[in-house]
């Protein structure tokens, strides 16, 4: 079982000696760019739901890691556009193809229809985002051999999800050794079905009630002992009940033999913790985060 715990002194380190190598690498006549690509249809479903939008430099030649992002919102709002400033520089200053992907929403306010975007669908189009990416991705400098996941609240879950379930990544024609990582920040979503037991609303109209279809949705209760498994970080934060939640996870991971990593963000509130991401000087969060990558790159 291999368990590690960041120590700031090492990541400080390697993070300032990976950006001063990065800035040395990147000519200056190279200029950021973004284009939105459609990574799939749906009748009757807005074109932007299903959209992701690339953030990349037009040095193509040379192909770069790819962090795929996805945003949080209770499975319900958020767009992939929101909060990105500090994330996108901070990617750009790795020298990173930086990815923000939008998927289909559960209604709201909440609805009990049984015909309703939920579970499973979300996973669906993250699952087939990740394809597109893996399809397309070299065309914008991105190395289709290292490609990490990175989510905030649901969208920690959808990543976490995709990082345990192989269902869903297995139904695209990849397999869970084309993610090379998974960063999850600060979300309950580990254990749907404790949220749905508990009477949460955001998670009765995202998962339903059926209590295998929870089960299935759980990050907790889909981790395999599988070489094939992405590493993890783990960004927890909050209260004592809602850091137990992640740190049941944390030991499922390792008892799993899953190369995990976590930090404790509780400095930060929910929102916090995210914007903390890229935010510059920011020690907690962006520099672990940073090492991690590297990790999952090398």
């Amino acid at each position: 079982m291999k368990f590690r715990i960041l120590i700031l002194i090492t990541i400080v380190f390697i993070s300032c000696e990976s950006q001063e190598n990065t800035e040395t690498n990147k000519p200056a006549e190279f200029e950021q760019l973004m284009t939105t690509q459609q990574y799939k249809t749906v009748q009757n479903t807005d074109e932007n739901l299903l959209s992701l939008d690339i953030y990349y430099r037009n040095d193509t030649d040379l192909k770069k890691p790819v962090v795929i992002y996805v945003h949080g919102g209770g499975w319900s709002i958020g767009d992939k556009a929101n909060n990105l400033d500090n994330k996108i520089n901070l990617f750009e200053s790795l020298n990173y193809v930086f990815v923000s992907v939008n998927y289909r929403l559960s209604p709201l306010p909440s609805q009990s229809e049984p015909d309703r975007i939920k579970y499973p669908i979300h996973n669906i189009d993250i699952a087939d985002a990740i394809k597109w990416v893996l399809d397309n991705i070299a065309q914008y400098g991105g190395n289709q051999e290292k490609i990490a996941l990175l989510g905030h609240s649901a969208g920690a879950h959808l990543v976490s999800l995709t990082g345990t379930n192989r269902t869903f990544i297995e139904q695209t024609g990849y397999s869970l050794s084309n993610i090379k990582g998974v960063a999850s920040i600060d979300t309950e979503g580990y254990n749907v079905r404790k949220e749905v037991l508990d009477g949460n609303q955001v998670y009765i109209n995202a998962f339903g009630t059926d209590e295998q279809e929870n089960f299935d949705a759980s990050p907790l209760f889909n981790v395999e002992n599988n070489v094939d498994n992405p590493k993890f970080f783990i960004a927890k934060r909050g209260s004592a009940s809602r850091i137990e939640i992640a740190d049941m996870f944390i030991q499922e991971l390792n008892d799993n033999n899953v190369e995990t990593y976590q930090v404790n963000g509780s400095e930060y509130d929910h929102n916090g913790i995210n914007n903390a991401i890229g935010n510059q000087g920011e020690t907690t969060i962006s520099l672990p985060l940073i090492e991690f990558f590297e990790l999952c790159f090398e």
